[in-house]
């Protein structure tokens, strides 16, 4: 099933070479049909993620010989407008219905996680961007058994696709924190496209927050609705700031950087009986003595489950998205590099595609 003016060829953003080549921006790249259960999506907005930076550079968990020629991304909004042929699992969505696109391209669907809303840690995962084209194109063909409905939203394309990816990561996020209102949530990395939406949430479920990034994003940080802004620049004084503040420590603490750092810190301005939450990933060294003395409980946040992605959708509704910088899909290596080096502040968003 077809709708009609469907393109033979595209523009794409193709990884070909070696890891550490930049993209090439073809504008002949072929236009894919959709296979037995999968749906061809016209993209309308594409987020930039700094997971993209993984299978163009060569990061975990990018595979030691590179996926090429690969379409990068994986924080797509758009609409369906082909349905390859149903092989018995029963299609949810029709063409013309408006649906996004994560990290995650298919799942198994019968593993534990699967079974118990924990997709997000199903082990035979396959990826947008890594294991089969991802979303920086004009159309993509994907299988439906992971799409996510878009709900009515007062929130533009460019502001729904970020939270595709990185509004499941952060909700899901500062829900492993297991806080309850009144307490305080610590966001490292607070002016990213992760760390903005989880200061956000954390407001939104009555959680006192404090920020923490460098100086320079303090007003973007506070914009977004933190009770205290701590530059981490300022090494010496991160800690006892973060204790003065939070009356003997943070709750809860989310980690949205890659810097070793930030988890260190993160340990001695914990209060007792404290979860800090992992999203940016680091290899970081420390002795466990110091998460007993305290009774701290460290937890990693991959991704967000389909369900943290759906409640993302949903509260864009009372406002709850991330500031985006609409670039071209020429300029996806520019952003990613940003992101790399850390001067990103809010999220990339590449429209029109």
């Amino acid at each position: 099933m077809a709708s009609d003016a469907i393109p033979a060829v595209q523009t794409a953003a193709v990884l070909k070479g070696a890891y550490g080549e930049l993209h090439t921006i073809v504008e002949d790249w072929p236009v894919p049909k959709p296979g037995p259960d999968e749906a061809l999506i016209r993209i309308e907005a594409s987020g930039v993620c700094s997971g993209d930076i993984n299978p163009r550079d060569g990061y975990p968990p990018a595979p030691n010989i590179p996926n090429r020629p690969l379409v990068s991304g994986h924080e797509g909004v758009g609409y369906i407008v082909a349905l390859g042929e149903d092989t018995g699992r029963s299609f949810e969505f029709a063409i013309g219905d408006r649906v996004g696109m994560g990290w995650r391209r298919s799942t198994c669907h019968q593993c534990s996680s699967c079974q118990t809303s924990k997709d997000n840690l199903c082990q035979k995962v396959k990826m947008n961007g890594y294991d089969g084209h991802g979303t920086n194109q004009e159309y993509v063909a994907v299988p439906v058994s992971n799409l996510i409905s878009i709900p009515k939203s007062t929130a533009k394309a460019t502001e729904l696709a970020p939270l595709l990816c990185a509004g499941g990561t952060a909700l899901g996020g500062v829900r492993s924190a297991n806080l309850k209102p009144g307490e305080w949530l610590c966001v490292v990395g607070a002016a990213g496209g992760v760390g903005g939406l989880a200061v956000q949430y954390g407001k939104h479920f009555g959680y006192h927050v404090v920020a923490i990034d460098s100086n320079k994003k303090e007003k973007h940080c506070m914009k977004m609705g933190a009770d205290v802004f701590v530059d981490y620049e300022d090494t010496e004084t991160v800690v006892h700031r973060i204790r003065e503040a939070t009356n003997g420590g943070s709750h809860g603490t989310v980690v949205c950087s890659a810097s070793p750092t930030s988890y260190s810190q993160a340990i001695e301005y914990s209060a007792v009986g404290a979860t800090i939450v992992s999203v940016g990933p680091a290899m970081v060294q420390f002795h466990t003595g110091h998460l007993m003395v305290k009774g701290l409980k460290l937890v990693a946040q991959t991704n967000g489950s389909k369900t943290d992605i759906e409640d993302a959708l949903a509260l864009s509704n009372v406002g709850i998205v991330s500031p985006v910088e609409v670039i071209l899909l020429a300029n996806v290596d520019k952003a990613l590099d940003a992101l790399k080096l850390g001067k990103a502040v809010g999220r990339q968003v590449i429209c029109p595609l």
